[in-house]
């Protein structure tokens, strides 16, 4: 059956509807609620550290980069993002949705809770700091 060319374009056809069902939210958390969405890897990272993340997207170019350095950082990532249940989307750098998160630094993620940057560059959670 999954060799079945119809199958297979369906399966993709999901994959792809999933990838920009989430770069979607991801844009509309970014205008309406800009301390739940992150990009760039070290905002990422934080809010990972934090527990916070409840959606990560990565592309395949940085999730298996030649650099060992590189793909490692972005491996431990979606591990660190997975222990704490989150999705995790590994995005085809050639789709349409994946060039758009490569635009964004290659990994973005949308937040469970808020997360504010404060003046000494220490993330903490708006629950706390409330």
């Amino acid at each position: 059956v999954m060799r079945d060319p119809q199958i297979k374009a369906r399966l993709a056809d999901t994959k792809a509807t999933q990838e920009v069902k989430a770069m979607d939210e991801f844009y509309q958390m970014l205008n309406n609620k800009p301390d739940r969405a992150f990009y760039g890897y070290e905002d990422v990272r934080k809010a990972a550290e934090n527990g916070a993340i409840r959606t990560l997207m990565v592309t395949d170019e940085l999730f298996r980069a030649a650099d060992v350095q590189t793909r490692r950082k972005y491996i431990r990532l979606v591990e660190d993002a997975k222990a704490t249940n989150a999705d995790v989307l590994v995005f085809s750098s050639l789709h349409v949705s994946g060039e758009q998160l490569q635009q964004l630094t290659g990994v973005a993620a949308i937040l469970n809770f808020p997360l504010i940057l404060d003046s000494d560059t220490e993330y903490s959670s708006a629950e706390e700091s409330g």
